[in-house]
């Protein structure tokens, strides 16, 4: 048999014998990761956003709901909780976008845009809740919880601002993913109200710890991320390293 009919015959052979499916790699699990985990998270925003607003926004507008800041002035005290909960919902949904690599390229002006939005819902409504957490009736360590949330969320939201103007993206990347860890204490909290009660304990027990418990996790979690990924969202384990000659 001549070498080229020997050639042709093992192509052939080749052809014919089956493929084996390409073995799983860390970065394609870790992109399945990263995709469900958004999907996941937007769901809990997108039902949270729905909940203040078909349910907590209508108590509070019919004045079942309220806080003490100022002794015997109902009138102030009903319109920093509105504004506080008004404006915490935008940057709930806006982040999710904001994050979104596609819609920053295509177009950097609203991104802009979106970020400017972003950050100033988050400081009328980290100040408004500051002040809500002084008035906190659960006792110390729930106007602590919510006081230092509110401190914690402002300062972070500014220096991803400040790091943004100066175009220092590096530093905005991981100030901004800070920031709205905190924000999705929202979305954390609601269900801990549900779950809490569960184990036993009444509810004027598990509440001061759930002022801690909604955001003190999700900031270690978004640290945890930081020092695990690249600026593109790529795992630090598969940045390639030179060859050696």
């Amino acid at each position: 048999m001549s070498d080229a009919v020997h050639n042709r015959a093992l192509d052939a052979t080749l052809q014919a014998a089956p493929k084996r499916a390409p073995a799983i790699s860390l970065s394609g699990l870790w992109a399945s990761f990263q995709t469900s985990s958004f999907l996941l998270l937007l769901t809990g925003a997108i039902l949270t956003t729905l909940l203040i607003v078909l349910s907590t926004l209508p108590a509070i507008v019919e004045h079942q709901a309220g806080a003490r800041i100022l002794p015997d002035v109902q009138a102030f005290n009903h319109a920093v909780l509105v504004v506080h909960v008004l404006t915490a919902v935008p940057p709930l949904l806006i982040g999710f976008f904001a994050f979104s690599t596609a819609a920053r390229k295509a177009s950097p002006k609203w991104h802009r845009w979106a970020g400017t939005a972003y950050c100033v819902c988050i400081w009328v409504s980290a100040v408004t809740g500051f002040a809500l957490a002084t008035a906190n009736s659960a006792g110390l360590v729930a106007k602590a919880g919510f006081g230092a949330l509110a401190i914690a969320w402002f300062w972070t939201t500014y220096v991803a601002y400040r790091t943004a103007r100066r175009k220092d993206f590096l530093a905005h990347r991981r100030w901004m993913i800070r920031s709205f860890a905190l924000t999705l204490a929202v979305v954390a909290i609601r269900p801990m109200f549900i779950v809490a009660p569960q184990f036993g304990y009444p509810m004027e027990v598990w509440y001061p710890v759930l002022t801690w418990l909604c955001w003190v996790p999700n900031l270690l979690i978004g640290e945890l991320y930081l020092r695990s990924t690249l600026y593109s969202g790529r795992l630090t384990v598969l940045k390639r390293r030179p060859t050696r000659a």
